[in-house]
């Protein structure tokens, strides 16, 4: 008897081990999957790892990342929270979930996530992160543990704050970012936007100069400075700083992009049209200008002009996939239902995981009255995230 129990008990271990051995390739895979931006396929087999191994703390911090990217936030949100219900003091975990609370607007969850990375000891950090929060623009910071996060953590307390209106906390935080590191120039942009919040426009404005003079062609410092400049009706020529910028040297291609930008967000599509134009004359070669004028030629309905655009930035790069989709768009507006297929599936060659390609071709082959093709790209783009309406899946999957 107590050998058949032995026996038994030593089945349940190989068993376990064997659980444990699987869980771990499964989160190799995953791993593999992640770096290659196959996102679904990294989620399945953490899926996998964790049902073999519920309590693989790393498996809950890969897919909350793989869910960011799919832009499931909730979800992403739930997996840093259980990794840390395991390990509370894991720096880069908790600078994540900082970054999604507030991206979500969970404002005041994210302050405390930030207040508790300033009370943790430096530690080791594997994750590199991207600066890619609202309002904080010029070159992208890559952070890790040679590059101290403490400035971007009192930048983020900051914008929480100034988020929530306490603009003299957001000014209190940014000073200590500043004083950590007095040469970046989104902090002085985020601290120009607080101050202009508190009613002081003299503070936003040597704000805005200064992110400037450490960086002269930093988007948000010249729209914030140029935003500025409307709201108070400033609108002279020199008083917007792109116009200055432009009429000092016309041959600076950036000023023209911006104000091209702002243009096109502003609807002002004609104005937009001769901002690309003119940077096209000055620089040819560059397929993000050509793709800008194509969107441009497009909202103005001029979409052989669009075709014609896109069509050029693809001849510049040929992997230039938003090329491809927006031309394939234009088709599909033009009823040119085979050509856009083409232009989806080639767009698919060089992003498989692309919702919006999919999405869009099911709409090109439904036209084709191809039904079975259409339905499944449109369940293929349901899979990759895209929302899919129920009657739109219904008219596409309808049985014939």
């Amino acid at each position: 008897m107590a050998l058949l129990m032995a026996l038994i008990g030593s089945d349940a271990l190989w068993a376990q081990q064997g659980k444990t051995m699987r869980a771990a390739e499964r989160y190799e895979a995953a791993e593999t999957y992640f770096n290659e931006a196959r996102y679904p396929d990294a989620i399945v087999q953490l899926n996998q790892c964790l049902l073999d191994e519920p309590g693989y703390s790393d498996a809950y911090y890969l897919r909350a990342r793989a869910r960011e990217q799919m832009k499931d936030y909730a979800g992403a949100l739930t997996d840093y929270s259980i990794f840390l219900e395991q390990r509370p003091d894991q720096p880069e975990v908790l600078f994540s979930r900082g970054i999604l609370r507030y991206q979500l607007k969970k404002y005041e969850q994210a302050r405390e996530d930030f207040q508790r990375l300033l009370q943790l000891p430096p530690g080791e950090t594997q994750t590199i992160h991207f600066n890619k929060a609202a309002r904080v623009g010029g070159a992208n910071q890559i952070l890790t543990t040679q590059s101290s996060t403490a400035p971007l953590i009192y930048n983020y307390l900051g914008m929480v704050d100034m988020a929530l209106r306490n603009y003299k906390g957001a000014i209190a935080w940014l000073d200590s970012a500043i004083l950590l590191d007095p040469r970046e120039a989104d902090y002085f942009v985020n601290r120009g936007l607080a101050w202009q919040n508190a009613g002081d426009s003299t503070a936003a404005l040597k704000n805005y100069r200064h992110a400037l003079t450490l960086n002269p062609e930093h988007t948000l410092a010249l729209h914030n400075l140029a935003v500025f400049n409307r709201m108070n009706q400033k609108k002279t020529a020199t008083a917007d700083p792109l116009e200055l910028a432009i009429e000092s040297d016309s041959s600076m291609l950036h000023p023209y992009l911006e104000r091209a930008r702002q243009r096109l967000e502003g609807g002002f599509y004609k104005g937009a049209l001769e901002d690309y134009n003119q940077a096209l004359k000055l620089e040819d070669q560059d397929p993000e200008i050509w793709l800008s004028r194509g969107l441009v030629h497009e909202r103005l309905k001029d979409l052989s002009a669009a075709f014609s655009d896109y069509t050029r930035a693809i001849e510049l790069k040929e992997d230039f996939v938003k090329a491809w989709i927006n031309r394939a768009n234009v088709l599909l507006k033009q009823e040119r239902y085979k050509d856009a297929v083409e232009d989806y599936s080639v767009a698919l060659i060089y992003t498989p995981d692309s919702g919006a390609a999919y999405y869009n071709r099911a709409i090109a082959k439904n036209y084709l009255k191809l039904n079975t093709e259409a339905c499944a790209d449109l369940k293929r783009a349901e899979e990759l995230g895209m929302a899919v309406d129920d009657k739109i899946k219904q008219k596409f999957c309808e049985q014939k």
